[in-house]
């Protein structure tokens, strides 16, 4: 068994990532189900306030955002790397397009009208409610996730149909073997694919389909069910791992021990507020205290966020 608490619900695109990464790297790990919308009072006190999915967990250390889980598992487990030298500039700029613009297209997707009929989440007026008014509030503030299904249409076939294109000459986006950007897209394509509804856009491109199967065979590791309550108290029971350190000297004006507040660019503008303890051009890591766990140190990718200098006390 890992270190590794994977918090997440079933449902969530971002999270099958984090489980098919799992299973790619033949891992065991335990997982906290959590409510797919809020309240989320196991996260909470974790987070200090970052409501996307998934969140990982390594004792008390929290980590944010995909971008920055996938690094993690693959340097705790580096056999089968998904980050092959010589390609870092290419994978790292079509993985944050597949996981921000793609994304955006296949949530259009998979809520026009056909499909959201037939998804179990909106079978019941008051569940329907529900999800509608949390995800509002989660996306207060930005421009909404979703774009009209005219202009999201030919995004996704377009996208289909060159993705299809480039596996004429290789099992995976990557060559022979995956990398980020083919974790990066199966998610999207899960999230469309699984509801039966729509299944039918994937029929013109069978190759994907191929893809999507090799992909999918991997599995999800070996999970053990954790409850909220034992994750927050292994994170009291623990010490966070990272060193106070900066390289980011000429870049931005940022110093260890500086309150700082993080969060996201494009949505969920719920920050997280803490000691500045790591800055540098991949990471942020911010130190907190908190009345359940403790002290807390909580990662984020610095691709896809913005730190705001509070001041130091």
């Amino acid at each position: 068994m890992s270190d590794i608490i994977l918090h997440h619900y079933p449902e969530s695109p971002f999270s099958e990532k984090v489980r098919l990464l799992l299973g790619y790297k033949k891992q065991s790990y335990q997982g906290v189900s959590i409510p797919i919308i809020m309240p989320r009072p196991d996260v909470m006190p974790l987070t200090g306030g970052y409501r996307k999915t998934p969140v990982m967990q390594i004792g008390a250390d929290i980590y944010c955002d995909t971008a920055i889980i996938c690094k993690v598992i693959d340097r705790m487990f580096p056999d089968g790397s998904i980050y092959p030298d010589g390609s870092e500039a290419t994978a790292t700029a079509a993985s944050q397009w597949t996981d921000t613009f793609f994304f955006r297209v296949c949530v259009t997707v998979s809520f026009q009208p056909k499909a959201l009929a037939a998804n179990t989440l909106f079978q019941g007026q008051e569940a329907t409610a529900a999800f509608m008014a949390d995800r509002a509030k989660f996306t207060e503030g930005s421009n909404p996730l979703n774009m009209s299904h005219e202009i999201a249409n030919p995004y996704f076939t377009g996208h289909l149909r060159r993705l299809d294109n480039q596996l004429k000459v290789a099992d995976f986006l990557g060559g022979d073997l995956p990398t980020i950007v083919d974790f990066s897209t199966y998610h999207c394509c899960w999230f469309v694919h699984n509801n039966e509804a729509i299944r039918d856009l994937f029929d013109p491109f069978q190759r994907v389909l191929s893809w999507m199967e090799r992909m999918g065979a991997f599995g999800q590791g070996d999970l053990t069910e954790l409850s909220g309550a034992a994750a927050l108290e292994i994170a009291k029971n623990a010490t966070p791992m990272s060193e106070e350190t900066s390289t980011m000297a000429g870049i931005d004006e940022l110093s260890i021990g500086d309150e700082v507040e993080v969060m996201p660019i494009d949505y969920g503008f719920q920050p997280v507020r803490g000691k500045l303890q790591l800055t540098s051009l991949e990471e942020v890591v911010v130190r907190r205290e908190d009345e359940q766990v403790g002290d807390i140190a909580v990662h984020f990718p610095r691709l896809g966020f913005e730190v705001t200098q509070l001041g130091s006390e």
